[in-house]
């Protein structure tokens, strides 16, 4: 489907574009600021508008593909993987040349008697004053969906076809078969719980991050967009697992048609898609875009620290969870070995369960 692939172009593109309008304050392509400028502002603009141009080229050379050539489905959904990989590379490798042509302008300002904020604010109530979703709430939800779909499978063992159908094309069609087996059977409820474990764990990051205090009323912003953030992902991690237990209702156990199946998977990613563009542009990174008229202190400079402008890395700082510097959300810090399992073991349990599917 040609609208969805446009769709999601325009979803990543306009995500990327907007990075350094929706970072934390203080912060303008992972480098610290006391101020913006016309120069800063210029070269907002310019990310901005070359993000969007490469956008709107990629969903013309898709619409060209599929009206203009026709190619296949299945050639169809590799340039769509080939336009959104370019696109997303594009948008990192422009965020890094604007990143190092910042530090530049910084090491400027710095020469000419600039003195960085060296002093570090410590709120000891931040986390006792804000509140996220209930994580005891969003575990006991996805368990319940996952509880539910597991005993549908098991009673319908009987019903279940000998060959089952794990991939299907734009148009619900199938394109890889597998046979039926006990992890094939299975596989969608194990790839969900380990998901329960990533999504949880991530709806705690909102309060247990590291956070960046300037004052009190850059607490109050940042308290409200994690709320917010908290919610929103809540929501998100009920769709997926609704997903995931459509997907199993599909190929397994055969109780809904593919193309009912690509209707409501089309419908969640578009509930998914809305939350996310509405939490980036309503309150942005830390809260960044509301009220922005207020003045900003200048915060703590930790630029050493970040790699790119987008990787953390500190050996000294036990924190797991730190606020991202490029696009919305919660990241890692990259020198805390915890930090790193928890990225890479539910990616390798889900790329075994994967690989060994069939």
């Amino acid at each position: 489907m040609i609208w969805m692939i446009s769709l999601l172009l325009l979803f990543l593109g306009f995500s990327m574009a907007m990075t350094p309008y929706i970072a934390q304050r203080g912060i303008v392509f992972g480098v610290t600021m006391p101020e913006e400028n016309d120069e800063i502002a210029k070269l907002k603009k310019h990310y901005f508008l070359q993000n969007m141009t490469v956008t709107v080229i990629f969903i013309i050379l898709s619409v060209v593909f599929d009206r203009g050539v026709k190619v296949t489905d299945e050639v169809l959904s590799i340039l769509m993987t080939v336009f959104i990989s370019c696109q997303i590379v594009y948008g990192i490798m422009s965020y890094f040349v604007c990143n190092r042509r910042m530090l530049r302008y910084k090491e400027k300002m710095i020469a000419e008697g600039y003195q960085p904020n060296k002093k570090i604010t410590l709120d000891l109530s931040f986390r006792e004053n804000m509140s996220i979703f209930p994580t005891w709430i969003l575990i006991a939800i996805q368990v319940i969906i996952i509880a539910f779909e597991i005993v549908i499978t098991i009673k319908n063992q009987t019903i279940i076809p000998n060959k089952i159908i794990m991939q299907w094309d734009f148009q619900g069609n199938p394109t890889r078969i597998v046979d039926k087996t006990w992890l094939n059977i299975y596989s969608a409820p194990i790839i969900q719980l380990v998901l329960v474990f990533i999504l949880s764990f991530t709806n705690e990051s909102y309060k247990r991050g590291k956070q960046r205090v300037m004052d009190k009323q850059s607490v109050k912003w940042s308290q409200s967009f994690r709320k917010m953030s908290s919610y929103m992902g809540a929501v998100i991690a009920v769709l997926v697992q609704i997903m995931m237990f459509v997907i199993q209702m599909t190929s397994v156990v055969p109780f809904l048609t593919e193309k009912t199946m690509t209707k409501i998977l089309m419908i969640t990613i578009g509930l998914m898609l809305l939350a996310i563009i509405g939490l980036m542009v309503i309150y942005g990174q830390s809260g960044a875009r509301i009220n922005q008229e207020s003045a900003t202190p200048a915060s703590y400079d930790d630029d050493k620290y970040w790699k790119g402008g987008m990787f953390y890395f500190n050996r000294e700082d036990p924190s797991f969870w730190v606020e991202k510097r490029m696009g919305i959300g919660m990241t890692i810090n990259l020198a805390n070995w915890k930090a790193v399992v928890f990225v890479v073991a539910p990616i390798v349990v889900i790329l075994g369960i994967t690989f060994f599917i069939g």
